[in-house]
């Protein structure tokens, strides 16, 4: 999942976070300039907050610096935009009968009663939540 970071209110400007990306990156101002495609005069003057510039130029710095204009801008947001979600598991035959076996267990369906009634959910649901957790390994 992509990292979500959130800075205190007023303490994030667009100077704040190139300083962050190219500290985190550890690159020279130049280098740094070179991968956001700008001059490094340009660059020097946006780290240190003595110039502005466009909308879409943000947009393209937040995509070399995989990483969202929200975050680029104020520092709410997804940090790196780059992250894969790990795929779910594909349900094969063998993961089919394994969660039918478990799900027939008069054990695991007393268990899923017990807690269906301490958590208000329906039986059905906590015995879902149980196999899946056994199954799948999710808590």
């Amino acid at each position: 999942m992509p990292k979500v970071k959130v800075f205190p209110e007023g303490e994030v400007s667009l100077a704040t976070q190139l300083r962050y990306f190219r500290k985190k990156l550890a690159l020279s101002q130049a280098e740094m300039a070179t991968k956001l495609g700008v001059s490094q005069s340009l660059y020097t003057k946006l780290e240190v907050n003595a110039a502005t510039t466009t909308p879409r130029r943000v947009e393209k710095m937040a995509e070399a610096l995989q990483t969202s204009v929200e975050f680029l801008l104020h520092g709410t947001g997804v940090e790196n935009t780059a992250v894969e979600v790990p795929a779910s598991p594909r349900l094969t035959d063998e993961l089919l009968e394994q969660i039918l076996t478990l799900a027939a267990d008069p054990e695991i369906r007393s268990a899923a009663d017990k807690i269906a009634e301490a958590t208000q959910r329906t039986p059905m649901q906590t015995l879902v939540m149980l196999v899946k957790a056994m199954v799948l390994g999710d808590n």
